[in-house]
């Protein structure tokens, strides 16, 4: 099989702005090591299968900044932010970094009951100072792309006086301004948008965590306006936080691969044209998703269901979850552009990528649809099989796909060669079928927690993460001189 290796380089000593005492792969490879620990640790000594209680969700959250971080190093290599970065700033990449030590640190007192009662406060600081942290690369690195095109167009004015200078400095206003835009391409809006989302998705979860913490506080009248106590709001706002997260990481991951892998830039129009309708539709699947949800955190509003069927309506289609789908299916379609190319259907690495985009599209939502719309059974006779989809989806469908696709992205953006790069590839491979086809039995199959099929779902999400401590270490090995972007 025939893989096309590119040796990027990266900025390592002095640009015109920073002079960076870590090299990114080296922050990089860290990043993988911690989060595929993290992951590791919660099989070890945590909590599976189940994934319901304040514990568990505060513990992933470790893992959640990890994505976070590893989404930021991305986005600041393939669209060469760091050239352009403040030079008073302190640099992006840094703060995720850091924000992934405070997480971590946080989620190792949670992961233990004994940890956490001695430490009640501790965790939950250091996890506040990590969601700050996130958020502020979240927001940082979606004003330094939304300046970035004015930037290297030589007309973007840095200096301001007051606030409304500053806005000026931001939003596009003049024509010079808006012409530094033009031909930019889906994937470039698409990473915009999405950065967009994730980042009102961390302050949904901040307030979640506020009102947690420390009771309905100052949001008490704007609850009462909504009509709902502090758990009631709680719960308003805990899925749209995880939802919308999840879902523009992969947009984010989507937007990433794109302009990584040149498909605008390919020789074939239909291929350009495919890729770009995808990108499209993924941005209009992201816009969507954050209207509805953030009406739901927002303002309470309960989205209709639909195609209702059976005793009471009880089968149906959340609609939240339809607009949802529609960011998956721009991703597929993209996909489609991408193996299209013989370069990437030759590439096993790259044609691993886009199997974690399908198989988290199957799990998250094909398997997802068809639950809600056969409801009757799965509330009643297949009961147990509802509660493992719930425990097994959002695990693998989300977290173990997303981090493998990242993983894999960066082995693929320092141009790992020959045996590391296989290695790899070959366990990220067969921790993807294993926790795919495990995730499937155990949600459709087998809902037992002592069997064959359990065994296979609990080993191949632990082969997964040993991917990403695979995939960090390859990534720790290799050799770098400079900074570009890179073309496939």
């Amino acid at each position: 099989m025939v893989e096309t290796l590119v040796q990027p380089r990266e900025l390592r000593a002095i640009t015109s702005t920073h002079e960076y005492a870590f090299p990114m792969k080296l922050l990089a490879s860290w990043t993988l090591a911690i989060t595929a620990v993290m992951g590791g640790l919660y099989f070890l000594v945590g909590f599976p299968p189940a994934f319901d209680t304040y514990f568990e969700k505060m513990y992933f959250h470790a893992i959640g900044i990890g994505i976070a971080a590893l989404v930021a190093y991305l986005v600041l290599d393939v669209f060469e932010l760091e050239a352009h970065e403040p030079a008073l700033d302190f640099p992006i990449r840094y703060r995720a970094f850091l924000a992934l030590v405070f997480g971590a640190l946080g989620g190792l007192v949670f992961l233990s009951r004994a940890v956490f009662n001695a430490l009640p406060d501790v965790g939950v600081l250091l996890f506040v100072v990590a969601f700050l942290l996130i958020f502020d690369v979240s927001a940082a690195l979606l004003i330094e792309l939304i300046i970035l095109p004015r930037k290297k167009s030589g007309i973007y004015e840095n200096r301001s006086r007051n606030f409304a200078d500053y806005v000026g400095r931001v939003v596009p206003f003049t024509p010079a301004d808006r012409a530094a835009y033009r031909g930019l391409g889906a994937g470039y809006w698409l990473a915009v948008v999405s950065i967009a989302s994730a980042s009102i998705a961390m302050v949904i979860g901040f307030i979640n965590l506020w009102v947690r913490a420390f009771g309905p506080s100052f949001f008490a009248g704007y609850m009462g306006w909504l009509g709902l106590d502090a758990k009631g709001f709680q719960d308003a706002t805990l899925d749209p936080h995880s939802h919308m997260v999840a879902i523009a990481i992969i947009a984010i991951i989507v937007a990433v691969a794109i302009v990584r892998f040149g498909v605008l830039d390919a020789e074939s129009s239909l291929r350009r044209r495919i890729a770009s309708w995808g990108a499209w539709i993924a941005l209009a699947g992201v816009v969507l998703m954050t209207l509805i949800l953030g009406a739901v955190a927002f303002l309470n509003y309960a989205p209709p269901t639909l195609f209702t069927s059976g005793p009471d309506a009880v089968n149906g289609m959340a609609g939240d979850d339809l607009f949802m789908s529609i960011v998956f299916l721009g991703a597929m379609i993209v996909a489609v552009a991408i193996a299209s190319d013989r370069r990437n259907s030759r590439n096993a690495l790259r044609m691993t990528i886009l199997g974690t985009w399908a198989a988290s599209v199957v799990i998250t939502a094909i398997v997802g649809f068809y639950i809600e719309l056969h409801e009757q059974q799965f509330g009643g006779i297949l009961a147990a099989n509802d509660a493992n989809f719930s425990a097994a989806h959002p695990m693998t469908g989300i977290f173990v796909m997303i981090v493998l696709s990242l993983a894999l992205l960066l082995v693929d953006f320092y141009g790992i060669p020959g045996r590391a790069r296989r290695i790899a590839v070959a366990v990220a491979a067969t921790g993807l079928v294993a926790a795919f086809a495990g995730t499937m039995l155990w949600t459709l199959a087998d809902p037992s927690t002592g069997g064959p099929v359990f065994t296979l779902y609990i080993a191949g999400i632990a082969l997964a993460y040993a991917a990403v401590l695979v995939a960090g270490l390859a990534v720790r090995s290799a050799h770098t001189q400079g900074f570009t972007r890179t073309a496939p």
